[in-house]
């Protein structure tokens, strides 16, 4: 009788778990798409302090920093991906490296209809791709990442979000909100990578879509210009406030764009550099340090300038080290275990005069305080200003991880190619 008694309390015990396991997977799954885990901070996390160089580096890095044996030049302290070009950034703590970048980095972009020469619109096929430089409010559209999760009750080979290796889930102001960051209301979700069958079944169409000289075949998710063109996309043409029509575009598989210029060849690589919708190389690095030395220069030149001076850049690593500038002259790097080609320097137009967090356009800063002493590199010509530096993978996969520490293995000089 005893074993009897023992057995069902058991098996009682055992059956609460399983439930309250169950009731706790529903209750993940109410707040992120099925099958999936959210990836990422909802805020800044590893850049709060980056005004504070000393505050994030231990004694023993900054001993490795001073130390001229040291090929060890700084520490990885910020990664970013920012899944659809001139949206909000999303920080990560890891993040995997492709040929083409950090994955989910730049692999959709909003489009608008180019004007025809009378003013008109030229046509519906003929779409050209929008930034913050021209609608600053694109920095409060907010993106979410969500990748299959292994451990979910919901999880399995066929479920829709696990084929399409994840879910995008993106969220934006109603049109007439306040451009306060915090009033997002409305939100819809994207296949990361959808598959064949999700293609047909959603409707989405190659097109071609052009970005600066490129126009490569992309895949369309939908347009204004559609009899079925969900809320979403007329939403976010009224709240950034574009007159033509307005679409959504994917980099579509192998039609990423190929990158020469200052880029290392197939003969040296193994392979030709990519990228998706980044505008020029795969990935762009920025030391804190550069940062703090524009920020103090700042205070006098625009101190009423608000936000992170450092998310303004939109980098995908920023790194810690004691020296401003310091990567002026690299040209080969190590990050954790894998090599990077430092290829020239990054140049800059007026979108660092967004506020990342607000979307709102100062009128002139801080890029005429950077022109004004970061006029450094011929190759870029007259009233450039560059600001940290462009970066190609040597190898077509690897990965990289807040922590890591950068190994300087080659300087040189550098002459920006233009476009």
């Amino acid at each position: 009788m005893f074993n009897l008694v023992v057995s069902f309390l058991l098996c009682t015990i055992l059956s609460l778990f399983l439930l309250l396991g169950r009731i706790r997977s529903i209750s993940g799954h109410s707040a992120g798409p099925r099958a999936c885990r959210r990836v990422g901070a909802e805020r800044p996390q590893n850049l709060i302090h980056w005004h504070n160089i000393k505050h994030a580096l231990s004694r023993k890095q900054k001993r490795r920093f001073l130390d001229k044996s040291s090929t060890v030049v700084g520490v990885v302290e910020g990664l970013y991906v920012y899944p659809i070009k001139s949206c909000r950034g999303v920080e990560v703590a890891e993040a995997e490296v492709f040929s083409a970048g950090l994955k989910y980095d730049r692999k959709f972009t909003f489009a608008e209809l180019r004007e025809g020469p009378n003013g008109t619109e030229s046509g519906s096929t003929d779409w050209l791709f929008v930034t913050q430089r021209k609608y600053g409010k694109l920095a409060n559209v907010k993106l979410e990442i969500w990748e299959p999760d292994p451990d979910s009750i919901d999880y399995a080979p066929g479920e829709p979000n696990v084929q399409s290796d994840g879910v995008l889930v993106v969220r934006y102001p109603a049109p007439g909100d306040s451009i306060n960051a915090h009033e997002v209301q409305r939100s819809f979700e994207l296949p990361f990578n959808p598959t064949e069958g999700q293609i047909r079944n959603q409707g989405y169409v190659i097109q071609k879509m052009t970005i600066w000289k490129d126009t490569p075949n992309a895949l369309l998710i939908t347009s204004t210009d559609r009899s079925d063109a969900p809320p979403w996309i007329k939403d976010i043409q009224a709240y950034i406030g574009c007159s033509k029509h307005f679409a959504l575009f994917r980099v579509a598989s192998g039609n990423d764009r190929q990158v020469f210029r200052n880029a290392p060849r197939r003969v040296e690589l193994g392979h030709q550099s990519v990228v998706g919708f980044a505008d020029a190389y795969p990935l762009n690095i920025l030391g804190l340090a550069s940062v703090a030395d524009l920020d103090q220069r700042l205070k006098e030149t625009a101190p009423g300038l608000t936000g992170s001076t450092a998310l303004r850049f939109r980098a995908n690593i920023y790194f810690q080290g004691p020296t401003a500038y310091a990567e002026d002259v690299w040209k080969r790097i190590r990050i954790g275990q894998h090599l990077y080609h430092v290829t020239c320097r990054a140049t800059r137009c007026e979108l660092p005069n967004t506020d990342q967090i607000t979307g709102k356009k100062h009128l002139s800063q801080p890029s005429k305080t950077i022109r004004a002493y970061r006029d450094i590199d011929e190759g870029a010509g007259p009233g450039k200003a560059c600001f940290g530096m462009q970066m190609v993978p040597a190898s077509e996969q690897g990965i990289i991880r807040v922590g890591d520490e950068i190994e300087l293995l080659d300087t040189g000089e550098h002459r920006y190619i233009p476009q």
